[in-house]
């Protein structure tokens, strides 16, 4: 079964994935890229992404081949990508990804062909080479330093030093709720929305910040019970909700929010201008009505579009010794280092977008991608209230503002330490 599975990566059109290839599978997937006598090579570069800390705490690094678009007139169905990482003093993992032609990215006369992939702390060799449907490969090779910069050594890393774990959208939680403090019983409320009030619809990039810091909440936060919900304020509705979660269910999570359809919203929505209040407050009164009322209860997403009024009556009143109320609201930095164009879901795609290494860092070779003490933005926009800031601060609660992982590991201590 796994067989046809890797067969059809490197021969369907229409494959799109990141497989682990085993040591049993490894010299026939090996043979398909080897240089044929009479075959051309293939012209190409590459960039090596250097190594960035995602929402989801673990170090992104990857690849960006480039090819001469020249090199494909007659069209091409696309590329195979079979990546070996060997950690210093460890054993190599091998990595296979299909690529169609549509999900290349143009970059000047080149196609951009990209791969993600999750690295612990640690130094890593690569070999990485690019097959295409003429069998021409090219081969290159670098060297990766994965150490945490300045603003990251707060972040609890998620995986191990010399580690290498497949490239995933969404990452289901490895070790649930690791974190300090007494387990909680906990109820987590999902705002599935984009990140810009310009905008009606998630791009790749919001999708991966918040189902990484989902997955951050999961695995740190002490919790003996959990509730998952995830809503639109916009539509008004539930989109998912797990009563009892357990990280199997995640997968469920990240498909219904990528078959999330935001660009249409009801009728009966728009009739009602205050709809998105009512709709609050009925989230938040089944927490405070259900059998098993949560203790912590936190609200994940961006900065609502709706503003911070509320009827005076509207929201359930606080009762002494219901559950504490936080508010994770995520806000990009107003000036942030620049970043490289995320794909979509099916594709390699970033929660915080690999860095492109300045020139000279393996560009076409051997190099040395090594991550820098990113820039602290200048300025960091004020917060500006929203109606979930309003209603938790309603409810006695704190709305803790993140715009890096290190702010939201801070931000999940400050939850643990609260007393139940």
């Amino acid at each position: 079964m796994r067989r046809a599975a890797i067969v059809l990566l490197l021969l369907t059109p229409a494959a799109l994935a990141q497989v682990l290839v085993t040591a049993g599978e490894l010299p026939r997937i090996e043979r398909i890229f080897q240089s044929r006598d009479g075959v051309d090579a293939l012209p190409c570069e590459v960039v090596p992404l250097t190594p960035s800390l995602n929402f989801a705490f673990r170090y992104q690094a990857g690849y960006s081949f480039r090819v001469p678009q020249s090199q494909y007139r007659d069209s091409t169905r696309g590329w195979s990508v079979l990546t070996s990482i060997s950690p210093e003093g460890g054993a190599a993992v091998h990595l296979l990804a299909r690529t169609r032609l549509s999900e290349a990215t143009r970059v000047g006369a080149s196609f951009s062909i990209r791969g993600l992939y999750f690295l612990g702390e640690g130094r890593y060799s690569v070999e990485s080479t690019i097959r295409d449907d003429r069998n021409r490969v090219c081969r290159k090779q670098w060297q990766v330093v994965v150490e945490p910069s300045r603003l990251d050594r707060a972040v609890p890393p998620a995986l191990r030093p010399n580690t290498v774990r497949p490239f995933s959208p969404f990452i289901a939680p490895e070790v649930p709720s690791q974190g300090d403090g007494a387990p909680k019983r906990l109820s987590v409320l999902l705002n599935a929305a984009a990140f810009s009030t310009g905008r009606t619809t998630m791009r790749p990039h919001d999708r991966a910040v918040l189902l990484g810091a989902l997955t951050s909440l999961l695995e740190h936060l002490p919790a003996a019970s959990m509730r998952l919900v995830v809503f639109s304020l916009e539509q008004q509705r539930e989109i998912f909700r797990a009563d009892n979660f357990a990280p199997p269910d995640t997968e469920k999570v990240a498909a219904a929010v990528r078959s999330f359809e935001q660009a249409t919203v009801d009728v009966h929505v728009l009739e009602k201008p205050l709809g998105h209040v009512d709709f609050l407050a009925g989230l938040i009164g089944r927490e405070r009505d259900a059998p098993d009322p949560a203790d912590t209860v936190v609200f994940l997403g961006p900065t609502s579009r709706y503003g911070n009024k509320i009827p005076e009556n509207a929201l359930p009143a606080p009762v002494g010794g219901t559950a504490h109320f936080f508010y994770v609201r995520y806000e990009s930095p107003r000036h942030a280092p620049s970043t490289p164009e995320i794909p979509d879901d099916a594709a390699a795609q970033s929660a915080s977008a690999p860095r492109l290494p300045s020139s000279g860092t393996g560009v076409g070779g051997r190099g040395r991608a090594r991550p820098s003490d990113p820039p602290v933005p200048s300025q960091v926009p004020v917060a500006q209230p929203d109606i979930i800031m309003a209603a938790v601060a309603r409810l006695k609660g704190k709305t803790l503002t993140i715009h890096t992982p290190a702010d939201l590991a801070k931000a999940i201590r400050k939850i643990a330490e609260a007393r139940p």
